[in-house]
């Protein structure tokens, strides 16, 4: 019976360390902040805050070496958007084949040929999203961020 007791408390104290965890990350993020998408952007590498050309938020940084901007978009009067828009591009202009080998291999982030930011990766607040989740969309592109390089390079 102790022991059948002593199993039971350590059950409950482990539900409620996940539950405790869970209730950290309760809070749904419905539209990007960009002073908190900045401070996730800084705990993956280098990032400041300034404005697009049409007055928008727009974060600037590097990831693993890559440079990349975050467009947000859907905004009203410069605040309140509704997504952002992870974008990385380079000089030399990706080839419609180039592209196409990247997305047939690759699935969160998107290659596009032509000239400009060549890789790009939607992240949708539609329905509100967790910090947890926007941390993984970061994770996300800090990861692909060496298989760009990789790709570009001929690797």
């Amino acid at each position: 019976m102790r022991a059948n007791l002593s199993a039971f408390v350590t059950g409950l104290a482990l539900v409620a360390a996940v539950s405790a965890a869970r209730a950290d990350d309760a809070e749904i993020l419905q539209k990007p902040e960009p002073a908190g998408v900045l401070d996730i952007a800084k705990g993956f590498g280098s990032a400041r805050i300034d404005r697009d050309n049409n007055g928008d938020p727009m974060i600037s940084g590097r990831v693993e070496g890559v440079k990349y901007v975050i467009y947000f978009y859907g905004c009203e009067d410069h605040e309140n958007c509704k997504s952002l828009q992870f974008s990385t591009g380079y000089t030399d202009p990706l080839t419609a084949d180039q592209a196409n080998a990247w997305n047939a291999k690759y699935r969160w982030v998107k290659a596009y040929s032509g000239d400009g930011s060549n890789f790009k990766m939607d992240v949708s607040f539609a329905g509100g999203i967790t910090k947890a989740n926007l941390e993984e969309q970061f994770s996300n592109w800090n990861a692909m961020a060496t298989n760009i390089k990789n790709f570009l390079s001929g690797e």
